[in-house]
């Protein structure tokens, strides 16, 4: 007799849905990665244009026309930076949310893989049983049929 766990599609069927939850997770903080990357990107921006901005008025006299573009790019750079903030922050929520669903769905697999095994433990277990009764009546028949 074989070994069968009546609850294998449904231990399947968790198990897609990990990896679904997991892919999903993984996706999102890539996604995280390459937005706090921008950020570092516009931060790197700002502070370029400001020390251009301040080496071009410590050495001459600057039209208030440039001082006036370098500002609202400076400005425009800070409303990046925001954007790109509130992204991340709605972001965290979904990765955190993300989280919880992959732990809620690795917890309930491994509920179901400690169920299959624990099945096949007790499975083997009682197999051996009825190995070792099968021998036990093969040995009384031999003692009380000796051959002649």
């Amino acid at each position: 007799m074989v070994f069968r766990f009546t609850l294998e599609p449904v231990l399947r069927y968790r198990q897609s849905l990990e990896e679904q939850q997991l892919q999903r997770l993984q996706l999102l903080l890539a996604e995280r990665e390459q937005l706090v990357q921008k950020l570092e990107q516009a931060e790197d921006a700002r502070r370029r244009l400001q020390s251009a901005v301040e080496r071009a008025v410590l050495q001459a006299p600057i039209p208030a026309v440039e001082l006036t573009f370098s500002a609202s790019k400076l400005e425009g750079i800070a409303r990046w930076q925001e954007g790109l903030r509130l992204c991340l922050t709605k972001l965290d929520g979904e990765v955190a949310e993300q989280r919880a669903g992959y732990r809620a769905a690795r917890q309930k697999r491994e509920i179901l893989e400690s169920l299959r095994e624990l099945r096949l433990q007790q499975y083997r277990v009682e197999q051996q049983r009825r190995e070792q009764a099968m021998i036990d009546e093969l040995h009384l028949l031999r003692r009380a049929h000796p051959p002649a």
